[in-house]
Formats: structure tokens, sequence, C-alpha cells
């Protein structure tokens, strides 16, 4: 399991957004909220080597990238949640679709997880891999001025 973790998140964040240059840290959940909410692109960089795996089934990594937030919402407790799926191969050639959630809490807390299935069947492949994170510890937010 994993070989396969690695060479997933690897081929994930081979891909990931570039938050340097003339980006704008966003350090507080509210600072994050507030480019969101008022339409500024957000992009996310992850390093789960900073991160503490949530369950039993869940690796350390020492892996790193990012995605640009297309879609999110923040439900009625105030957590703000997205996510971003796509379609890559596992290390066997094999077809899989990952899907990655990210959930953050108003206090700055939040939780990353990554649930891959076999394409055609959508069968789930192997476990839900969860880490815990926080903004600035694992996660960092970056907004365009």
């Amino acid at each position: 399991m994993k070989h396969i973790v690695a060479t997933l998140f690897g081929i994930l964040f081979a891909t990931a957004a570039n938050a340097a240059g003339d980006s704008h840290v966003l350090a507080s959940f509210p600072e994050l909220e507030r480019a969101l909410t008022t339409g500024k692109p957000v992009s996310v960089t992850v390093d789960l080597g900073m991160c503490t795996p949530a369950t039993a089934d869940t690796p350390s990594t020492k892996t790193r990238g990012g995605v640009s937030i297309d879609g999110y919402r923040i439900t009625s407790d105030g957590t703000l949640a997205f996510a971003d799926q796509h379609f890559t191969i596992d290390r066997d050639g094999k077809p899989v679709v990952q899907f990655l959630r990210y959930r953050i809490r108003p206090d700055g807390g939040a939780e990353f997880t990554m649930v891959v299935f076999n394409v055609p069947s959508y069968e789930r492949k192997g476990t839900s891999l969860v880490y815990k994170c926080s903004i600035g510890h694992g996660l960092s937010f970056f907004s365009s001025p």
C-alpha cells in the first residue's frame, strides 16, 4: 500500500500549483474565507510531512504539492470544504481516479483525505488516507493580489 500511496501522491503533486512569486499568504481562516468569498483566486499547498496521519492505515509521507481551489462550500458550523478529483494511473499502469477532500475549521485545524477508486468499476482501492493538518502547518493558502 505504501508504494501505491507514494506513486499516487507523486503523480498528483507533479502538476501542483506554484504559490511563489506575487502571491499573498493567507495566514488565518478569516483571511482565507474573505479571499474566497470576494472571488479572489486561491491556491493551497500541502506538505504532508508536517501533517499527522489520522488513522492506523495512513502512512507518514513527505509528499508535497498543491492545487487551485475551483469551488468550495462553507457549512453551517463554519467549516470550509473543497475537493479535487482527477484520473491517473497506479504503479501497475492501471487507471484510477483520486478524490481529495480538504476540510478547514474556523480554528485553523484541517483534515486532508484521499480516496482512490479503480476505473472503470469505481470499486474502492485500499482505504481512505486521512491526515490532520492546520493552516500554516501542512497547509498554506495563497491569493493573487
